[in-house]
């Protein structure tokens, strides 16, 4: 059996421990903390007759510190010596890692007493940049429960072929901000407005007579058309670089009328594509 090497690495608190044990579950010899260097020593060990298992996992990150330099250098070598080594590099959104921070309480590792845990994040990010640019999956688990995150890791270990995208369409309004998740923002404050006319006022994007209302523009139409055309060239490449959610936010003044009624219809466009999700951040406020 071909000795096999699975590095986890990503960002603290985006469920490095989870695919750990994951990984432990299906066979593998696992190791947290390893720093890179170590590596050898560990193909040395797995080779030995008396290690039955090949499959070796480590989670490698910030926390070996100065180490971590050596990181691609070590990837490369390994290579170069003809052994498998699979990189899966987890990451999420900052505000969802600030949230799961705050419910843990647990200290950052890069943490020094000084500065903000923006800061350390931000931080955390440029070192991980290299070893991210190498990976051969990118999972984002911001909207990833730990039993979802574990199904993927079976699915990328057992070579499972077909990757669902998961397409996130919110609307929001402008005068609330605008979502910090959002991959990409649309604005249709250009677009006629219903809030004016007395009758549909009160109503919102997802009422038939609003519908029908948007549906005498051209522009309207012309404008979910292109938006439709740009996110369907970026889930076909978003698929081919491994990534799983493409958050896309559609703000309007309120969130309640135009942005609203855009999302409802590109869900419809995508349903049958991709895993759709939607939310209407600001349609109750």
């Amino acid at each position: 059996m071909e000795l096999e090497i699975t590095i986890v690495s990503g960002m603290s608190g985006a469920g490095k421990s989870t695919v750990l044990g994951a990984l432990e579950d299906m066979g593998y010899f696992c190791m947290d903390n390893v720093p890179p260097d170590l590596l050898f020593e560990l193909v040395t060990l797995m080779k030995h007759p008396s290690m039955g298992k090949k499959r070796l996992a480590a989670v490698i990150d910030v926390r070996t510190g100065k180490s971590f330099e050596d990181m691609k250098k070590v990837i490369l070598k390994l290579r170069k010596a003809g052994i498998n080594v699979r990189i899966i590099f987890l990451d999420a959104k900052d505000e969802v890692l600030l949230n799961r921070y705050s419910l843990t309480r647990r200290r950052h590792p890069l943490s020094n007493g000084h500065g903000s845990l923006n800061d350390f994040i931000k931080k955390e990010r440029e070192i991980l940049s290299e070893i991210r640019d190498m990976a051969n999956y990118k999972l984002d688990t911001s909207l990833v429960n730990p039993h979802e995150l574990r199904q993927k890791i079976v699915e990328i270990v057992e070579g499972k072929p077909d990757r669902t995208l998961k397409l996130v369409l919110e609307s929001f309004g402008f005068k609330y901000g605008i979502p910090m998740s959002a991959d990409f923002v649309f604005d249709a404050r250009f677009l006629p407005n219903p809030y004016y006319i007395e009758e549909l006022k009160s109503k919102n994007g997802t009422d038939p007579e609003v519908a029908a209302y948007f549906e005498k523009f051209d522009v309207m139409k012309s404008y979910i058309s292109s938006m439709a055309s740009l996110i369907d060239l970026v889930i076909r490449n978003y698929v081919k670089e491994a990534k799983d959610v493409l958050y896309v936010s559609v703000g309007c003044s309120g969130g309640v009328h135009r942005s609203v009624y855009i999302v409802q219809e590109l869900a419809s466009i995508f349903k049958e594509k991709v895993n759709v999700s939607i939310s209407h951040r600001d349609l109750l406020r």
